[in-house]
């Protein structure tokens, strides 16, 4: 009995069968050249469709590929225009290995212009208006990739949405097939740097305020089962000490409020108990991140209190407060966690450091023998194009040295292309296809010198992005899984005895364009003063230490997003400005 009838594609999109396509693979690449043309979708609009009436997005698919595998792509068609879509054609087109990280670049914003090898799938059930659908792609992989014809390496495939008659391209977007038919023999080392952070919660009086995070989930959302801190510590416990070795950078301030949660709280004007659902989530993820901190191939990265700016810190006159932050940082965590976290290895917020602030974490607190840079950070050779190492023309996979007032320094430099990328992820509506570009990247990376095994990357995560499970679930699974990955500690990178290459810090660090004011560091040390006053009197040493962290917090980076977050932050300062000012009239008013 004969299988009931498909529609068959338009004229121009007919798709050679699995017998002929492996043909094709053996014939010399003029003849395929010839037959891509056949495969390649049209690319005429519709005079009647924007791109923004009916969209493609990719759900999910596979990070890596074998050539007995599945491509298990999933795609989500939306229809927002007025009309019904009666049907379309999704095409999927795979382009020629690409070998250089600029041409990866170019291909994040084209279509693949030849399309080697296709395949289709016809849907003819209509979309209606405001509906959306999602489409699975899971033909074999062998027909996008072929083994041995293909040979491992990243190959770009447009995924292109079409009308039902094949003539009109109603949207389109590159995704990467990265295909490994076989392990390879060496993997490139990769450090990891997972950075726990949320905008403080715990106002100047103790009291928590969750209604200050805008669009962002709250701190109880975020402890929830299915909130980003639940799922980040969920999805590195069940991966860590298998192949999936990090830094994990939890700041000091974020792990003292779930704390003080954990032990019941003021929510506004009501109060939750110690047994209480919320209480009792915050003690088990504290519990967790203790146990998860001591486990191998977990690395504790020391982070100061309230992850505050390290460059405008040190530029600001305040006495040392660089310093203070790693100090408090250090005892609001052993205070909390059941774990040694030593200053050695310092965590600087968003990679940002200069020659001053590094000088004094070496100079005034014994901290910062290790550390993480951005490429900003570092001064470069005056050619972008070798600024690479151990090839000046390739990417950067180096450990860095540079000498400070305190002594050497050494560290990692954060390759910007990834950092970009991982950034993406963080800003943009297309997370998934985000994700698959960050991890053809790293595997671009391998690329280049793919029979090496003395290099190293490394890659900051981006701090307070609070990611959907199934998106944190493929993250951390890819970099545990992808072949051509080796995961490990920042230690363990050092430990490769991989030579570090001199680098020198910058005096004057780039500014952080979000157009925000600075803050405010003469209110500060105002406060700070009236705080110093109040403790010469003898007051209670928890009082002044609830002041003294408040003050810290005013100087978070954290709130450097908007307006409204700026003025959270002066607040407390302010705040303990005035309570030790109204502590010490009592003072005055009793000795009177």
């Amino acid at each position: 009995m004969s299988p009931s009838p498909r529609r068959a594609p338009p004229h121009g999109l007919r798709i050679p069968g699995l017998r002929v396509r492996r043909l094709i693979a053996c014939i010399p690449l003029a003849a395929v050249a010839l037959m891509g043309t056949l495969t390649a979708p049209p690319l005429a609009r519709a005079q009647d469709l924007t791109p923004d009436d009916i969209s493609l997005e990719l759900v999910s698919q596979s990070i890596s590929y074998r050539a007995e595998d599945d491509l298990g792509i999933r795609l989500r068609i939306t229809n927002d225009s007025l009309a019904e879509l009666p049907g379309f054609i999704v095409n999927v087109g795979r382009g020629s290995r690409l070998t250089s990280r600029s041409a990866l670049e170019n291909s994040f914003a084209e279509r693949v212009g030849l399309s080697l090898l296709a395949t289709n799938k016809t849907v003819a059930k209509p979309l209606g208006p405001g509906q959306s659908r999602v489409v699975k792609i899971d033909e074999p992989v062998e027909a996008l990739l072929q083994s041995p014809f293909d040979e491992e390496g990243i190959y770009p495939a447009t995924i292109s949405l079409l009308d039902l008659g094949g003539a009109t391209l109603i949207d389109s977007l590159t995704t990467h097939l990265m295909f490994y038919p076989e392990d390879p023999e060496s993997r490139l080392n990769f450090v990891v740097a997972v950075p726990l952070n949320e905008l403080p919660a715990r106002g100047p009086d103790n009291v928590f305020d969750f209604g200050v995070t805008g669009s962002r989930p709250t701190l109880e959302e975020s402890l929830s089962e299915r909130g980003w801190l639940r799922k980040t510590l969920d999805e590195l416990s069940r991966l860590a000490g298998g192949r999936l070795r990090i830094g994990l950078a939890p700041t000091p301030r974020l792990v003292e409020e779930i704390v003080d949660m954990s032990d019941g709280y003021r929510r506004g004007d009501e109060q939750v108990g110690e047994d209480d659902p919320e209480a009792e989530r915050a003690a088990a993820f504290i519990d967790d991140l203790s146990e998860l901190l001591n486990t191998d191939g977990v690395q504790p990265l020391l982070v100061p209190y309230a992850n505050p700016d390290l460059p405008s810190l040190a530029a600001s006159g305040l006495d040392d407060h660089v310093g203070t932050q790693v100090a408090i940082g250090q005892a609001a965590l052993d205070d909390a966690l059941d774990v040694e976290i030593e200053p050695d290895w310092i965590f600087p917020p968003a990679g940002r450091i200069n020659s001053d602030s590094l000088a004094l974490l070496r100079l005034s607190s014994n901290a910062g023998e290790r550390t993480f840079f951005t490429q900003s950070s570092l001064e470069q050779p005056a050619s972008p194009l070798l600024s690479g190492c151990p090839i000046e023309e390739l990417s950067f996979t180096c450990p860095v040295s540079a000498e400070t007032a305190g002594g050497e320094t050494i560290g990692y430099q954060a390759d910007p292309g990834l950092q970009q990328r991982l950034g993406n992820l963080a800003g943009t509506n297309e997370a998934r296809l985000d994700l698959q570009r960050f991890f053809a990247e790293t595997a671009m990376i391998r690329q280049e010198q793919p029979g090496r095994s003395d290099r190293i990357l490394q890659a900051t995560l981006p701090s307070m992005w609070n990611p959907g499970p199934k998106l944190l679930r493929t993250l951390y699974r890819g970099l545990a899984r992808a072949p051509w990955l080796k995961t490990v500690t920042p230690q363990e990178g050092l430990d490769l005895d991989i030579e570090p290459v001199p680098r020198r810090v910058i005096d004057e660090p780039a500014r952080v364009t979000n157009e925000l004011e600075d803050i405010d560091y003469g209110a500060i040390e105002a406060a700070l003063d009236m705080v110093e006053s109040f403790d010469s009197i003898g007051p209670p040493p928890a009082l002044v230490q609830r002041l003294l962290g408040n003050i810290l917090v005013s100087e978070s980076r954290s709130w450097w997003m908007n307006d409204e977050l700026l003025l959270r932050g002066e607040e407390y300062g302010q705040a303990s400005l005035e309570e030790a000012r109204a502590e010490m009239d009592k003072v005055s008013i009793e000795v009177n």
